[in-house]
C-alpha cells in the first residue's frame, strides 16, 4: 500500500470515527436547540456547581431570569432529557431540579467554554 493510499485510509478512518458529523447542519441546530438558548448554559452551570436546586433557589441564582422563562426552560430542559424534576413535598408543593446524567455530560463543555473565555476573553472596540 503506498503511502498517499494509506493516508486516503486514514482521512476515511477519521470521517467514519465522525459520522455524527455527516450533516453539520444537523448536528449544530441541535446543539444550538441546547446551548444557544439564553437561560439554558446558565441553569446547567447552577445545577452542576450548586446542586439540586428548588424553584426558587434557582431564580435567585439567575439574575434578570423572569419566573416564566424559568419554568419554560427548564420545561425545555426536562423535555431534552438534561434535568429532571422532582416532587420532595406534597403540602406545601416543593420541587427540586438536577441534573440528568446526559446534563451532567455537559460539564466539560461548560468547562471549556469558562477556560476559552478566561484566555481569549471578550473582544473590546478601542478607540
Amino acid at each position: 500500500m503506498s503511502s498517499e493510499s494509506r493516508s486516503l485510509h486514514r482521512d476515511d478512518a477519521r470521517l467514519t470515527d465522525r459520522s455524527h458529523f455527516v450533516d453539520p447542519d444537523s448536528v449544530f441546530r441541535n446543539v444550538n436547540e441546547i446551548l444557544g438558548r439564553k437561560w439554558h448554559l446558565r441553569i446547567v452551570y447552577h445545577l452542576l456547581t450548586d446542586g439540586p436546586m428548588g424553584f426558587s433557589a434557582l431564580k435567585g441564582s439567575l439574575k434578570g431570569i423572569s419566573s416564566k422563562m424559568l419554568s419554560e426552560s427548564l420545561s425545555s430542559l426536562e423535555d431534552r432529557e438534561l434535568v429532571a424534576r422532582e416532587i420532595v413535598s406534597d403540602q406545601p408543593v416543593r420541587v427540586e431540579y438536577s441534573l440528568t446524567e446526559r446534563g451532567r455530560a455537559l460539564e466539560p463543555i461548560l468547562d471549556e467554554i469558562v477556560r476559552w473565555d478566561a484566555e481569549h476573553g471578550p473582544v473590546t472596540e478601542s478607540g
